[in-house]
C-alpha cells in the first residue's frame, strides 16, 4: 500500500536531505562573514526540515487507521529491517573509509573494522535508521491510543512547548531564563520527546488533514514561512557574532524547523478526492495498492529515495577525493548545481542497483 502524494513530498525531502550534506560543505569551507557562508547556512536551515518530514512520513503510514500492524510484523518487517540496513550500511562506509585511505585489507584492519561495526558510530547520516527502528517498536503500544486526536494533542503540546519551543527561546535572553533551563533541564525532555513527536505529529496531520485547508493552511504556510526567514536571518548574525557556524536552527528539534517542515508537509498532502470535493475524514482515502506494473514517474523516483539518502554521502566524498567538489564564493550557484549532480548521481547507481537485482531474482 501506499500514499500517493508522499511520492512527491518524498522526492522533495530527499533532495532536502542531500541539501543539507551539500550546504555542510559550503559552510566549512567559506569564511564566516562571506556571502558564501551565509547563503550556505540558509540552505542548511531549510534542508533539515527533509529529515524531520521523513519521520512524518514514518509516522503516518505506520500509524494510520485501519493499519494496526502485529508485533510480529513490526519487529521483522520495521525493526529487523532498518536495523539490518543501519549495520550493512555502517559496515560498507567502514570499508570505504579504509580503502580511501590507501590501507590494505589485512588481518589488524578487518579486525579493527568489525570492533567499528559492533562499537563505533559510523558514517554522519545513518544515525537515522536505528532511530526509526526503536520508534517502529513503539507502534503496536501507541497505535490505538493515537487514533484518537486528543490523544495525539497530549503527546504534541508538551513536545512543542517543551522539547521545542522553550529550547529555541533560550538562544535569547529573558527574565527567569536561567532558572526555567535549570528547572527544565531536570526533566531531560529531549530524551522522551524528540523525534516521537514528530513521528505522531506526521499521523496527526495526515488523519485529520481535512482541517488543514483554507483558512487554518495559509496561517500554517505563513508561518512556515516566518519561522524560516527568521532561522535564517538570526542563525547568519549569530554566527557572525560567534566568529562560528551556529546550528542551533539547523535541526529538526527547533521550534523554526517544526513550523517550516509542517507547512511543506501540509502542501503537498492531497487535500481533495477525485471529485475535486473536500475529504470528509483520511479514512475515507485510504492508500491505494501498490501495483508493480506500469508505475508512474513520481512513484519510481520515490522508490529511490531511501538509496539516495544511504549513498549519496558516498558520492559527495568521491567527488571531492577527484577533486570536482569545489566550493567557492559562487555558492549561490554551486550549492544547487552540486545537489543536482549528487541527486542524479545516487539516484543513477541506486536505479542501475534495483536493475541488476530484479534480474538476478528474475
Amino acid at each position: 500500500m501506499r500514499v500517493r502524494s508522499f511520492d512527491s513530498l518524498r522526492i522533495f525531502a530527499c533532495i532536502l536531505v542531500v541539501l543539507v550534506h551539500v550546504s555542510a560543505q559550503g559552510i566549512s569551507a567559506s569564511a564566516v562573514n562571506s556571502g558564501a557562508f551565509a547563503f550556505c547556512q540558509c540552505c542548511n536551515t531549510l534542508a533539515f526540515s527533509g529529515v524531520s518530514i521523513f519521520v512524518m512520513m514514518s509516522g503516518a503510514l505506520a500509524l494510520r487507521s485501519g493499519k494496526e500492524a502485529s508485533v510480529r510484523d513490526v519487529v521483522r518487517k520495521r525493526f529487523l529491517y532498518f536495523l539490518g540496513l543501519y549495520f550493512l550500511w555502517k559496515g560498507i562506509y567502514l570499508l570505504f573509509d579504509l580503502l580511501r585511505a590507501g590501507q590494505g585489507i589485512s588481518g589488524s584492519s578487518i579486525k579493527q573494522l568489525v570492533l567499528d561495526l559492533i562499537g563505533g558510530r559510523g558514517f554522519y547520516h545513518l544515525w537515522y535508521l536505528p532511530m526509526i527502528a526503536i520508534l517502529s517498536l513503539l507502534v503496536p503500544l501507541i497505535w490505538q491510543g493515537v487514533q484518537k486526536r486528543e490523544v495525539c494533542l497530549l503527546y504534541l503540546i508538551p513536545f512543542t512547548v517543551l522539547a521545542l519551543l522553550l529550547p529555541t527561546l533560550f538562544y535569547f535572553e529573558f527574565p527567569f531564563k536561567y532558572l526555567l533551563k535549570d528547572f527544565l533541564g531536570q526533566f531531560e525532555v529531549s530524551y522522551f520527546l524528540g523525534y516521537l513527536g514528530y513521528f505522531i505529529l506526521g499521523h496527526f496531520l495526515y488523519q485529520w488533514k481535512e482541517e488543514w485547508i483554507n483558512g487554518r493552511k495559509a496561517v500554517l504556510v505563513v508561518a512556515g514561512v516566518v519561522a524560516l526567514v527568521f532561522g535564517c536571518i538570526f542563525g547568519v548574525l549569530r554566527s557572525r557574532a560567534d566568529g562560528v557556524f551556529f546550528d542551533g536552527y539547523s535541526s529538526p528539534l527547533s521550534f523554526t524547523n517544526l513550523l517550516t517542515s509542517s507547512a511543506i508537509y501540509i502542501l503537498f498532502l492531497n487535500h481533495r478526492n477525485r471529485s475535486g470535493k473536500s475529504e470528509k475524514a483520511a479514512k475515507d482515502c485510504p492508500p491505494v495498492k501498490n501495483q508493480p506494473e506500469n508505475r508512474p514517474l513520481g512513484q519510481v523516483l520515490a522508490g529511490l529515495t531511501l538509496g539516495i539518502y544511504l549513498i549519496h554521502p558516498m558520492v559527495i566524498e568521491i567527488l571531492k577525493d577527484c577533486g570536482v567538489f569545489i566550493m567557492g564564493d559562487m555558492a549561490v550557484l554551486g550549492v544547487p548545481l552540486y545537489v543536482v549532480i549528487v541527486t542524479v548521481l545516487s539516484a543513477t547507481v541506486v536505479f542501475l542497483f534495483k536493475k541488476v537485482l530484479s534480474m538476478i531474482k528474475g
